[in-house]
C-alpha cells in the first residue's frame, strides 16, 4: 500500500514548520535577552523567517519553483497570523507576567495550523489540504 502524497508533503511540512520555529524562537529570546521589546522583535523576526520559510517550503515541502506572486501571497498569509501571535505574545507576556523564554514557543504553536492552512494557499496557490 503506498502512502497518500499529503503523508510525505505533511511530514515535510513539519520538518520546515520546525526550523521556522526555531528560527522565530531563537530571534525572540536573543532580542529579549539583548533587551528588546517583544513587539519589535516580533517584526524582526517576521523579516527574517518568511523569505526563509517561503525558500524552504516551496523547494522542500511542496517542490513548487519559486515565484514572486507565490513569496507576496506567504508572506500575507504570515502577516495574516501575525496578529494573532501579537495577541498571545501580549497576553502572556503583558498580561500574565509570562518571560519571553516560554511565552515564544507557546505562540509558535497556537500558530501551526494557521500557518499550515496558508502555505498551502500561497505556495500551491489554492486550498488543497490533502
Amino acid at each position: 500500500m503506498k502512502p497518500h502524497p499529503a503523508a510525505g508533503r505533511t511530514a515535510r511540512y513539519t520538518v520546515v514548520g520546525a526550523i521556522c520555529a526555531v528560527a522565530h524562537n531563537v530571534v525572540m529570546i536573543l532580542g529579549d535577552w539583548g533587551g528588546g521589546h517583544y513587539v519589535p522583535v516580533s517584526v524582526l523576526s517576521f523579516g527574517v523567517v518568511t523569505p526563509l520559510g517561503y525558500l524552504l517550503h516551496a523547494k522542500f515541502t511542496f517542490m513548487e519553483r519559486l515565484s514572486l506572486a507565490g513569496l507576496l501571497r506567504f508572506t500575507s498569509g504570515v502577516a495574516a497570523g501575525f496578529p494573532l501571535s501579537l495577541l498571545v505574545m501580549a497576553t502572556l507576556c503583558t498580561g500574565l507576567g509570562m518571560p519571553v523564554l516560554f511565552a515564544a514557543p507557546i505562540a509558535t504553536i497556537t500558530l501551526f495550523l494557521w500557518n499550515y492552512a496558508s502555505a498551502h494557499w500561497a505556495i500551491l496557490g489554492r486550498w488543497k489540504l490533502h
